[in-house]
């Protein structure tokens, strides 16, 4: 496993896909060295690196729909429509404690993107980086905090926000690190195509105090497609291995429907085990 990546996409509450995956890849004892995601693919596989199994979708279907976790209330009150003292710190420490001591022992170098709003960038955390366990948490804040429904996160005196502006799906940062081959899991099917965000001059006008940001939110589908077009071209050449739903999916990114998210996690599970003696012979080919 030297030398190969595993990314994770984005996506909100289309991560339960994500989710699923890695936990068949917990149930098979499959565990890579190197991880890197943003946003969501950040978040869920925090789990992974902690290796609890069941924990992420266990926790979106018992209180994604509690007033405490999300809603028009707590953006309207705390600027952010996700309630990030319950779902990221409540739940962390106390609720459905994560294994802060398995996470920072075992072999696996972890990867968190935020976008920077005054560079224009997506800058990357990894375990040096958390010399506390809040450190760890504000990255995956930061690496979550949606444009329009959040308050800018602060890291080091330092402006963040979702990592998946800049860089959707962090490939190209992964083969940057030395990995030569990597596993990718996509939040969309084959078929997806990202459009424009439209009314783009009140989008500069909403961050005319960062306009990098604006900048980066309307070329953001150009990015994102072109992304998509490179990984194709590393699948024609072996050099990557792609998970994405084998159905259209249906789940939005802030979705309420808890019967769509856990359809969508065991069609994680399931697309996990058919591909799975596939994906084992590329790993021993690579």
């Amino acid at each position: 496993m030297e030398n190969i990546g595993l990314v994770l996409e984005g996506g909100g509450l289309r991560g339960a896909y994500t989710s699923g995956i890695l936990d068949y890849f917990l149930f098979k004892r499959l565990y890579f060295k190197y991880t890197i995601g943003v946003s969501a693919g950040a978040i869920y596989s925090a789990s992974y690196a902690s290796r609890q199994k069941r924990r992420n979708i266990d926790i979106i279907l018992k209180y994604l729909n509690d007033e405490r976790y999300m809603g028009y209330k707590h953006l309207i009150k705390n600027g952010s429509y996700i309630n990030t003292d319950f779902a990221y710190k409540k739940i962390t420490y106390d609720i459905s404690p994560f294994d802060f001591e398995t996470f920072t022992s075992c072999d696996l170098e972890f990867k968190v993107g935020a976008f920077n709003c005054l560079k224009g960038k997506t800058e990357f955390f990894s375990k040096k980086d958390f010399r506390k366990t809040d450190d760890l948490l504000e990255a995956l804040i930061a690496s979550g905090s949606l444009p329009f429904l959040s308050k800018e996160a602060i890291i080091n005196e330092k402006i963040y926000l979702d990592g998946g502006i800049a860089s959707p799906i962090p490939i190209v940062q992964s083969i940057l690190d030395g990995n030569s081959k990597n596993v990718i899991i996509l939040t969309e099917d084959k078929t997806y195509k990202k459009d424009p965000l439209k009314l783009q001059l009140l989008i500069n006008l909403y961050y005319k105090k960062y306009p990098k940001v604006a900048q980066a939110l309307n070329r953001r589908h150009l990015v994102y497609n072109r992304t998509l077009r490179e990984i194709e071209e590393l699948e024609k050449k072996d050099d990557v291995f792609v998970f994405r739903p084998s159905e259209v999916v249906v789940v939005d990114r802030l979705e309420k429907d808890l019967n769509k998210i856990d359809t969508l996690y065991k069609l994680g599970l399931k697309d996990a085990e058919e591909n799975y003696e596939r994906l084992i012979s590329w790993l021993n080919r690579a």
